[in-house]
């Protein structure tokens, strides 16, 4: 592996300025744009945003699993780990841009997994649960017997919760809940240091979207791994995450410690996401809707990509780009020119509460 060790460094993914494009030259759409995000040892980033803002655009091309017509177009990536088969048991870091396959094939599983969008669709149809797990094993722990493989998938389902006789069960024979629990221990399976979840409770009923956040906050405080946590629900990050990265049109518009960022909303963006879900707690409210579109990302964007509509744009928001910048002493940062003098930043976006009220270009959620 073309590792080296490091010094003290407590980032266990770093990713800097990285781009992805969909298709080639002049037909290039930009899904991923510019993106600098770093995850923490044992911390959890969670990244919200609607569907197509580049959520699980950004972690399949850092894990090297985008397909065609899918391209890296700039930007870097590594992973930083304790590589316990060494010697001296350093901390060692791969670039995962410029791995070959040989070495993405020994961190995968062992040092990074990832737990797919729809548990149906990423489980073998015709082939039992208890042959996922002895696959996975079998191809990354050659030593382990039969016996002690089947051992540890009944170890891997009791984490999550699941009987050791689902090992018998084939996918279609589960609900979606145990089916997401299956692919939860799956990733757990080698004891990785990141786990990345891309949105792991899709097409799950509330209750059961709950139970399994809960599961991971323990089985997270359990075995200290990192986890990267993507969804559109920002009430799930807020009682999950330690960080939230907010993500449109390809790009981050804030990032901030979960609980500054659901209390005190920064950009536009992010108080129209929250305005649009229901609150944790306190009075019920309407749920209020963002107005509009995203852009179209096949054509050239001017300006601030929310521009259009956002009910506190500037003059500017329309030709200049804002970046994403530190605003304050706890690091919070936002891309937004509201921000650049705190006096023309609207009340909306300077309060703190309980939650968000409505203020952005709105529609009525019926």
């Amino acid at each position: 592996m073309s590792a080296s060790p490091l010094a003290d460094n407590d980032a266990v993914l770093e990713i800097e300025n990285f781009s992805v494009d969909y298709g080639w030259g002049d037909n290039a759409v930009r899904a991923v744009n510019n993106v600098t995000l770093s995850v923490r040892r044992s911390r959890v980033l969670g990244i919200a945003g609607e569907s197509g803002s580049g959520k699980s655009t950004l972690v399949y091309a850092v894990t090297r699993l985008l397909r065609s017509p899918g391209v890296i177009a700039g930007g870097r990536a590594r992973l930083t780990f304790d590589d316990s088969s060494a010697a001296d048991a350093k901390r060692r870091s791969i670039d995962l841009l410029s791995a070959t396959s040989s070495e993405l094939r020994t961190i995968r599983w062992s040092q990074v997994s990832i737990v797919l969008q729809s548990a149906l669709n990423a489980l073998n149809p015709v082939l039992r649960i208890g042959h996922e797990f002895d696959e996975v094993l079998r191809t990354h722990r050659p030593s382990m017997s039969k016996a002690q493989r089947r051992e540890r998938a009944a170890e891997l389902l009791g984490l999550v919760g699941l009987d050791e006789d689902r090992l018998a069960r084939f996918p279609h024979e589960l609900s979606g809940g145990q089916r997401q629990r299956i692919m939860i221990a799956l990733a757990l399976a080698l004891d990785p240091q990141l786990v990345i979840m891309d949105e792991p409770t899709t097409a799950l009923d509330v209750v059961t979207q709950r139970e399994i956040v809960n599961e991971l906050a323990q089985l997270r405080a359990r075995f200290g791994f990192s986890m990267i946590f993507i969804t559109h629900d920002l009430s799930l990050l807020v009682e999950l995450a330690d960080d939230i990265a907010v993500m449109y049109a390809g790009n981050v518009v804030e990032w901030a410690p979960a609980g500054d960022l659901y209390h005190a909303p920064r950009h536009p963006y992010t108080l129209g996401l929250l305005n649009s879900s229901p609150p944790l707690s306190g009075e019920r409210r309407e749920l209020v809707g963002i107005a509009g579109a995203p852009p179209d990302l096949s054509q050239p964007l001017s300006g601030c990509s929310f521009q259009a509509r956002c009910a506190f744009a500037l003059e500017r928001c329309a030709t200049d780009v804002p970046e994403l910048r530190v605003i304050d002493d706890s690091g919070r940062k936002v891309a937004c020119w509201l921000h650049e003098t705190p006096t023309m930043v609207p009340e909306p976006l300077r309060r703190r509460g309980a939650a968000p009220s409505p203020t952005v270009t709105q529609e009525v959620v019926s």
